[in-house]
């Protein structure tokens, strides 16, 4: 009865941070309202309306069916996200422990994602298109502050998720694209400092299993989406086969190193 007790304190620990940091960046995102118009094309790029809106759930002209797959799709990977991380917020709080864990990684994933939800909101994408980039960044939040007070270090790269936010909030809209490219490459690379770390120590690094392997099943979907959706799009294709490497390795990691 102890042991379940406290459980369910540490769940109920981890809901009120994560419903704590929504609110704030609710705060800090500036309304589509309060914004002025965008231009009607857009760039060729990673921030492409048209492949974002196909990978996220929203419409493709003159395509219902794609349309319909494509929004079933984009809830089933925010059901998803909402999980991806949560069992390794549970272990960190029930050990209050984050050895192995690396601040740099989920500085750069919190940074990333910020970006992305800032990017989405400002051109008053559907809510389908960016709510599990959402649950990411806020999921990555949590675990950014509780690596940094568990290992009682605070290296300057972790204040690199305040700069993002600002920089996405304030900046004018002609400079969303390429920051929308600067974040698809954040997030491509953000991995890299956890699987390095994890090399050198011959450890897991604290990275659960069952995050490694929900990351890479979603990222397997997403550039099957990407081939079958988005026309191939090679910028999407580079970012979700760089992230279903890292993530699959960091899964080898977790499954062979205790």
């Amino acid at each position: 009865p102890h042991s379940s007790t406290a459980g369910w304190l540490r769940w109920r620990c981890c809901v009120y941070m994560l419903a704590t940091l929504l609110a704030a960046s609710a705060a800090l995102v500036p309304s589509a309202r309060s914004l002025p118009p965008l231009r009607t094309s857009a760039p060729a790029t990673v921030s492409n309306r048209a492949s974002v809106h196909t990978l996220r759930g929203g419409a493709a002209a003159g395509e219902a069916s794609a349309s319909v797959l494509a929004s079933a799709l984009g809830w089933g990977l925010t059901a998803g996200a909402m999980a991806i991380y949560t069992p390794m917020i549970a272990t960190t709080l029930a050990k209050k422990n984050a050895d192995g864990m690396s601040v740099s990684t989920w500085s750069l994933n919190l940074s990333g994602f910020l970006i992305f939800v800032v990017y989405h909101i400002r051109n008053g994408y559907s809510l389908s298109t960016f709510l599990d980039f959402a649950a990411l960044g806020l999921q990555s939040a949590v675990l950014l502050a509780l690596t940094a007070r568990y290992q009682r270090a605070l290296p300057p790269i972790a204040l690199l998720p305040a700069a993002s936010l600002a920089a996405a909030s304030l900046l004018p809209t002609a400079f969303l694209g390429p920051l929308q490219g600067v974040a698809a490459f954040i997030t491509s690379v953000a991995l890299v400092p956890q699987v390095w770390r994890n090399f050198a120590a011959r450890s897991r690094g604290g990275w659960s299993p069952i995050s490694a392997a929900l990351s890479t099943g979603g990222n397997a979907a997403r550039i099957f989406t990407t081939l079958t959706l988005a026309e191939g799009n090679p910028i999407l294709l580079a970012q979700f086969a760089a992230c279903l490497l890292l993530n699959g390795v960091l899964l080898v990691q977790a499954l062979v190193w205790d």
